[in-house]
């Protein structure tokens, strides 16, 4: 099937020009903690009624990167997004043929910057609009005779990779388990403020503890325990399965939730411990929840100091959005 990808600038001007959009009727766009990439149906694309006697409507998709997380532009779904038309019956609005192996699956290939901070003030991530064609290359089009109104369920399912990056302040030092009396730089036990950047996935809580230390080095040993949650209104998972393939996974994959250590720094330089015998680790979150405890030497120096801890999760991302539309039978149109 062919995909007409459009530009900000030309689908606005196509919306002004042909449907007389005027913006009212389109949501103000806002970002939370766990926005990633938001997806939703154009405005007047399925319009709210069509025709059963074939009058053509068009159908499209705007993608708005909510989060901080950059979508490069990627060949194959690396780093792509795949949406999918569900939820109505592709031969009846043209976009297949009867006897043809049909497919309902839009790809956006081209990159999504994310939204991002300059001089603490939030600057909106990119925005793209993909919509769906008739196998002849025209507007898709109701083609059914139907003896009363009916209402359809028009189902946008998106599917693609996002990151989270959250870093917390760690505190080490020479005597971890009996830091030195007097007027402390940090504190090594206890939990620690975590910042995140926006996305559906986010660290809730850190906790750093004294582990003991390295034979070998005879460094100090800590440990730290990030609690992850899904915090979106999707599903996460696993990085292994292709997003072009996510309407054909089965229950067990897109209940997963399961979720990549991606990486562990502490003062920029990687904790290789952390990465369990040269694996990425997997978490996998129940009731959208789960932790992970990374243990992992420290250089020691004289007293207290405080180094930034920074962890990189990975993860494929579900959400859907779904429109209503009622197709008048032709006498009460």
């Amino acid at each position: 099937m062919s995909t007409k990808v459009l530009s900000v600038l030309a689908v606005f001007l196509l919306i002004f020009a042909f449907s007389g959009c005027t913006g009212n009727d389109e949501e103000t766009a806002t970002v939370s903690d766990s926005s990633g990439i938001n997806v939703e149906f154009m405005p007047g694309a399925p319009p709210q009624q069509i025709s059963e006697d074939d009058t053509s409507f068009d159908i499209g998709i705007k993608l708005d990167n909510r989060g901080e997380y950059d979508l490069s532009a990627a060949e194959g779904t690396d780093g792509s997004i795949s949406v999918f038309l569900l939820g109505v019956n592709p031969m009846t609005i043209g976009l297949c043929e009867a006897g043809e192996e049909c497919s309902t699956e839009l790809i956006y290939d081209q990159g999504l910057g994310g939204a991002h901070y300059v001089n603490s003030e939030l600057i909106p991530g990119e925005i793209a609009y993909v919509n769906w064609q008739a196998v002849d290359g025209s507007f898709p089009s109701y083609d059914l005779s139907i003896s009363s109104d009916q209402t359809l369920n028009f189902v946008a399912q998106a599917c693609y990779g996002y990151k989270t990056m959250t870093t917390a302040e760690g505190c080490f030092s020479d005597n971890a388990y009996a830091q030195a009396t007097g007027a402390e730089t940090c504190t090594i036990s206890g939990e620690k403020d975590a910042s995140n950047t926006i996305a559906p996935i986010q660290i809730t809580n850190v906790v750093e503890n004294p582990a003991g230390k390295n034979k070998e080095t005879s460094e100090n040993k800590y440990a730290f325990t990030f609690t992850i949650e899904n915090i979106g209104d999707g599903i996460a998972f696993p990085i292994t399965k292709s997003v072009s393939n996510c309407t054909k996974l089965g229950v067990a994959d897109l209940n997963s939730n399961q979720i990549t250590i991606d990486s562990v720094k502490v003062g920029g330089v990687e904790k290789v411990e952390c990465l369990r015998k040269g694996a990425k680790p997997t978490i996998t979150l129940v009731d959208n929840k789960g932790s992970y405890t990374c243990t992992f030497s420290q250089p020691s120096i004289s007293g207290d100091y405080s180094e930034l801890v920074e962890i990189t999760l990975s993860y494929n991302y579900y959400t859907q959005t779904t429109k209503q539309v009622v197709v008048k039978n032709s006498i009460d149109f």
